[in-house]
């Protein structure tokens, strides 16, 4: 039966469903494609503003322009690049015992499934960076401003308590978990 032959109401019905499909996805490729004043590069996420009319009649400082900052408090996933994974590596082999329960935190720069993010404090000195990678249980790892990476510690995920390092409620939200909710536990 073809589709001019059927009722009215099923071509409605049809017309329909077509229409809400459509909406559904143009909200999911809102929601998910990066708006327009963020671009990705080099694995990280960098925030600028638009280019005004004025900007290329000023000089160019000396240094570059800082990022756009959030407001204190507010907690966003980051992607994880190389580097950062060698310098989380760094910082675990310089106090993990290699024969110690804790030996795997040094394989975050080859493997794992890691969680990242930054919580605005209000300056860049203040904001933290949080790591959470799940390996053979989970490690930690904090970061003030742009000091070094500190190793917080392995926390067997199968049990989870006592309680493993503190990551702030509104990072794990972020992350897609319940607020306050380790991933892995």
């Amino acid at each position: 039966m073809s589709f001019m032959h059927r009722s009215f109401s099923v071509r409605v019905a049809l017309a329909g469903l077509v229409a809400a499909i459509g909406a559904v996805v143009v909200f999911t490729l809102a929601v998910y494609l990066p708006s327009p004043g963020r671009a990705l590069v080099d694995d990280a996420a960098t925030f600028s503003a638009p280019p005004s009319a004025t900007a290329a009649q000023e000089e160019p400082d000396e240094e570059e322009s800082e990022e756009q900052r959030f407001p204190a408090g507010t907690a966003i996933p980051l992607p994880i690049d190389r580097e950062t994974r060698d310098q989380l590596s760094a910082a675990a082999r310089a106090v993990v015992d290699p024969s110690g329960p804790a030996k795997g935190a040094m394989n975050v720069a080859t493997s794992g499934t890691i969680y990242y993010g930054v919580v605005y404090g209000g300056t860049p000195e203040t904001d933290m960076r949080y790591v959470v990678a799940s390996i053979d249980q989970l490690y930690f790892w904090r970061q003030k401003g742009d000091g070094p990476w500190e190793f917080q510690g392995g926390h067997d995920a199968r049990v989870c308590e006592p309680a493993p390092p503190a990551v702030p409620r509104a990072l794990t939200g972020a992350w897609g978990h319940d607020p306050g909710r380790i991933p892995g536990c």
